[in-house]
């Protein structure tokens, strides 16, 4: 499955779900949007983004109770290797060549991170 894009702001949403996990519920997500990404979201916003993730087949709301939960059905390694395939794709035109040296560029990266996306490469071609 494809899965859609996101805007920023439910991108955001779905980053602290993802990090919350499964069973996070609306005070914890806006919470951890507020802090960490330093938003200030009200309930009532983090429930629209919610809701638009739900319709996008990103989660599963369910009720436990007095409280409505959240199951992720999208995992963040699909997405973002998904989204990782349409960057190729897209500003590439899938040329892999290209790509890699972009990301190998001096101004893409520090050195040591360069080293390090190198070791990891050769770690799994290996």
């Amino acid at each position: 499955m494809k899965a859609k894009a996101l805007t920023e702001s439910e991108k955001v949403t779905m980053k602290c779900v993802w990090d919350l996990g499964d069973g996070a519920r609306l005070a914890h997500i806006m919470g951890l949007a507020n802090e960490k990404y330093k938003k200030d979201w009200k309930p009532q916003t983090v429930s629209t983004f919610l809701g638009k993730l739900v319709r996008k087949g990103f989660l599963e709301q369910y009720r436990d109770g007095r409280y409505f939960y959240y199951r992720i059905l999208i995992s963040k390694h699909l997405y973002r290797t998904q989204m990782l395939k349409d960057d190729v794709e897209f500003w590439d035109d899938g040329d892999m060549e290209i790509y890699c040296s972009e990301l190998l560029d001096r101004k893409t990266f520090t050195s040591s991170e360069r080293r390090i996306l190198l070791e990891r490469v050769t770690e799994k071609v290996k």
